[in-house]
């Protein structure tokens, strides 16, 4: 069985201000690391954001047929950004950040989940 939680745990360290990472797997929350200070959702609207989630990546993952493996997606909010890797078919690793960070954050957070694909 994977370590996620040391994945969690390797990407929060990439960046000061990747202040959340979990992965998520068949809809449920596998592994997680929160530097402190953030805010945390009650239990009921954190249920609520990872359907959400979980619907946004297998949506966007239906196009792989026309365009090659799904690498990340990302949406930016004004505060905070989310980044989504999908792992394999069931788990997605997914960054909650704070902007600014670069293409080469982007880089080696891919990496590290690509070493988990093989």
């Amino acid at each position: 069985m994977t370590n996620y939680g040391a994945l969690c745990k390797a990407v929060s360290e990439l960046h000061a201000s990747a202040e959340v990472v979990l992965v998520l797997s068949k809809g449920k929350l596998a592994a997680s690391h929160m530097k402190s200070g953030g805010p945390a959702p009650e239990e009921g609207e954190f249920r609520k954001m990872l359907s959400q989630l979980e619907t946004v990546i297998t949506t966007i993952k239906t196009n792989e047929d026309k365009f090659g493996e799904l690498q990340f997606v990302a949406i930016h909010y004004k505060y905070v950004d989310g980044l989504f890797f999908p792992i394999n078919e069931a788990d997605t690793l997914i960054v909650g950040i704070m902007p600014p960070y670069d293409n080469d954050f982007l880089g080696r957070v891919s990496a590290l989940v690509e070493k988990e694909r093989q």
